[in-house]
C-alpha cells in the first residue's frame, strides 16, 4: 500500500526546480497507475502538491519548497561527476602523449636512430613548456639522450637535445 509520505518524499527526491512528470513519478514508485493518481490528485486537493499542465502531461511540484540545500547538494554532486569525467579524460591524454612521441620518433628519426627533440615537439605541437614538463620522465626512461640540438634537456651545462631509442 502506497502513502502519502511516500508520493511526497518521491516527488521532492526528483524535483530539481521544474515540475516533476507523473511518468517519472510513477516508474520512481513502481507502483499500480490507479493508485498514484488517486493520492496525486487527494495531495493535490489538501495543497500540499500543485499540479502543472507541461506540454499536453501532467506534472507536479511539492508547494511547501524543497529545501535550497537540496538543490545545492544536487549541484555539487553533478559537478563532481564532471571534475572526475575532466580527470579520466586527462590522464587519458597523458598516455596518449607517450605513445604519439614514440611514433612522431620513428617518422623523424635519420638512418642512425637519431632524432631531434625539437622536431619532435613541433610535429606533435605542443610548447616547450608542456612537451618537456609531460614526456621528460618517458623520454629518460626510454631513449639515451645524446648533447647537441637548439633545445633539449639541460644536464650538468650541456643541452641534450638528440635522442635514440634504448636497444631492448
Amino acid at each position: 500500500m502506497l502513502t502519502e509520505d511516500q508520493v511526497i518524499s518521491a516527488i521532492k527526491e526528483l524535483y530539481n526546480g521544474r515540475p516533476v512528470p507523473y511518468s517519472k513519478i510513477k516508474k520512481k514508485l513502481k507502483v499500480d497507475g490507479e493508485e498514484v493518481t488517486w493520492i496525486l490528485e487527494k495531495l493535490e486537493r489538501e495543497g500540499k502538491l500543485r499540479k502543472a499542465e507541461v506540454g499536453g502531461g501532467k506534472s507536479f511540484e511539492p508547494v511547501e519548497g524543497v529545501e535550497k540545500i537540496d538543490l545545492v547538494l544536487a549541484e555539487v554532486r553533478q559537478l563532481r561527476e564532471e571534475v572526475r569525467k575532466l580527470q579520466e579524460l586527462y590522464s587519458d591524454r597523458k598516455r596518449v602523449s607517450e605513445s604519439a612521441f614514440d611514433e612522431i620518433y620513428e617518422k623523424v628519426k635519420d638512418n642512425l636512430g637519431y632524432a631531434h627533440l625539437s622536431a619532435i615537439r613541433i610535429e606533435m605541437g605542443l610548447s616547450k613548456e608542456e612537451f618537456y614538463s609531460k614526456l621528460s620522465k618517458h623520454v629518460e626512461e626510454h631513449y639515451d639522450l645524446i648533447a647537441g640540438g637548439d633545445e633539449g634537456f639541460v644536464r650538468k651545462g650541456s643541452v641534450y637535445g638528440i635522442v635514440r631509442r634504448r636497444s631492448r
